[in-house]
């Protein structure tokens, strides 16, 4: 498996964190979380979403492709059907960089808007 565009990965020089923007051969264009732009190989950076890939593949009846177990938060998997427009409204974002870690963003989006209804 290679990588795909909006993979998030891990740079191992510096650990810094970013989203695959661009590939050209066996360069990835990375756009770091700060914002900058930097060209790499696969073998300078640990590819999450790669991993979860493979994971997903080999172990299909686990929770989320995950070895029971291994979670440190108590979270749930849900399914949702969200307007097609809507989604790619997001997935813009998450491109720009203005959205990071979903899981994250969305969490918030939904605590404040029941924070509202308080």
């Amino acid at each position: 498996m290679k990588a795909i565009l909006g993979d998030k990965i891990r740079v191992k020089a510096d650990m810094q964190r970013g989203v695959v923007e661009r590939i050209t051969g066996k360069s990835l264009t990375i756009r770091l979380d700060n914002g900058k732009t930097t060209k790499l190989t696969e073998t300078e950076l640990t590819n999450f979403s790669l991993a979860a890939r493979k994971a997903w593949e080999s172990r299909p009846d686990r929770r989320v492709g995950r070895p029971k177990g291994t979670s440190k938060t108590d979270r749930v998997s849900v399914t949702l059907r969200i307007d097609r427009e809507l989604w790619i409204q997001f997935q813009t974002a998450e491109k720009k960089g203005l959205i990071v870690d979903r899981t994250s963003t969305v969490n918030k989006w939904i605590a404040e808007k029941l924070d509202e209804f308080e």
